[in-house]
């Protein structure tokens, strides 16, 4: 009997696991599908990415300046050698700006749970945007160094990520399809109005449309990029010369 008996619960036990198994393999599978499809990122994840990115950028900037600044006071480095920071503060500068913008490479679009989401790879990872959430539309353009012109638009949702993307069909249809609804429809269901410049509304044919020359935006994109660069390599310089007790035109500081 005793023989029987572990068997009859050798059987019940392997039979209730067998059973279980499936649920565990059920539950599994729900996760998955829960969790962020391939080639979207949730909107905690990608904000945290800039996070980090922005501190760890500012933090091997501040970092440099502090050395170089150590070898110009320990008379390794000449006074007026405070080229390292300088050149630091205009590498740093772009990438600051690129990563709190989400300058990022060729876009791709896609639904999820009814949401038309806009995801491509930035400098810290991929971030995807809402387009359906969206609170800022901003166009930019410039002229590049090989001649031709660089026409991009700078997006914000109201979850907080940022994305830049190409001027291109695809997110023109995207951006037209997701700024359709009227600002009281918006309203009546919940979401935010969307802040469109008149520049960006002229890409999207929509009505007011800028009345400054396209020249005009494209030769202030070219002083806006020049200032991400020199804006930050003279703070650096300027930050090298008082810490390290040099005048600004290299004279040592009385």
């Amino acid at each position: 009997m005793d023989e029987r008996e572990r068997g009859r619960r050798r059987l019940e036990s392997g039979s209730l696991r067998g059973s279980r198994r499936p649920a565990r393999l059920a539950h599994r599978a729900k996760g998955r599908s829960a969790a962020a499809v391939p080639g979207f990122v949730a909107a905690s994840d990608a904000r945290r990415r800039m996070l980090r990115g922005v501190r760890g950028v500012s933090a091997a900037w501040a970092a440099v300046v502090l050395v170089d600044v150590v070898l110009i006071r320990a008379h390794v480095l000449e006074d007026t050698y405070t080229g390292i920071s300088t050149l630091t503060g205009a590498v740093a500068g772009p990438l600051l700006l690129g990563i709190h913008r989400g300058w990022a490479g060729r876009p791709s679009l896609g639904v999820r749970d009814g949401r038309h989401l806009l995801s491509a790879r930035t400098l810290t990872g991929v971030r995807t945007l809402d387009l359906d959430g969206l609170v800022g539309v901003r166009r930019f353009e410039t002229i590049q160094r090989t001649g031709g012109y660089l026409d991009e638009f700078r997006l914000h949702d109201r979850q907080g990520v940022r994305l830049t993307a190409t001027n291109e069909r695809a997110v023109n249809a995207a951006l037209r399809r997701a700024l359709a609804p009227t600002a009281s429809l918006r309203a009546r269901n919940g979401v935010p109005t969307v802040r469109i410049t008149r520049h960006a509304r002229t890409a999207l044919g929509i009505a007011p449309r800028s009345r400054v020359p396209r020249a005009v935006h494209r030769f202030w994109g070219l002083l806006m990029t020049t200032a991400a660069t020199g804006v930050p390599a003279l703070a650096g310089y300027l930050a090298a010369c008082v810490l390290a007790g040099t005048g600004i035109l290299g004279r040592p500081a009385h």
